[in-house]
């Protein structure tokens, strides 16, 4: 009897002892959780800035698309806008863009719809407009100047865009 006591005593003395080494998680706790969650999503999101997608484009064109002038100053472009979040520097990022491209690095579909994205260029007022740009000039750059990493880093650029122009 003794033993079984001592046995019962000892198995609760170790469940005690291990109960005390959980920590239920306090409403202070919680809160600073959703927080720190709350605070990574907005660093994300406020990283997928028009600039930084713009810095993006430009970085997954190959130079054989660029005019001279603008391949000696892509680099400090690139640098420059990506501290662009507002639509009209946005905007005039793009127009430098697509001014620094070779005639012969867009599709032959470009032609139609250049006049048309140069007014909206020049008119943009809100991010929104300005992302639907930047895919418009995307899109109509021949395939084959983009880089290699261009096809896997595309999806991720354009679903940014796509959230910055809703």
């Amino acid at each position: 009897m003794r033993t079984t006591v001592s046995l019962i005593f000892l198995v609760l003395f170790a469940f005690g002892m291990q109960a005390q080494n959980i920590k239920v998680p306090t409403t202070t706790d919680v809160k600073k959780a959703e927080q720190s969650v709350t605070t990574e999503a907005t660093k994300a999101a406020s990283q997928a800035n028009i600039g930084s997608l713009i810095g993006q484009l430009t970085n997954g064109i190959s130079d054989n698309a660029f005019t001279d002038s603008f391949k000696k100053n892509k680099t400090d472009f690139v640098s420059k806008v990506g501290n662009v979040s507002d639509a009209a520097g946005a905007s005039s990022a793009l127009q430098t863009l697509e001014g620094g491209l070779l005639p012969t690095a867009m599709d032959a579909g470009w032609g139609k719809v250049k006049d048309k994205w140069v007014k909206d260029a020049k008119t943009a007022k809100t991010v929104k407009s300005v992302a639907g740009i930047a895919g418009t000039l995307e899109s109509n750059i021949s395939p084959k100047y983009f880089k290699g990493n261009w096809a896997t880093a595309r999806p991720a650029w354009q679903a940014a865009l796509s959230t910055l122009a809703k």
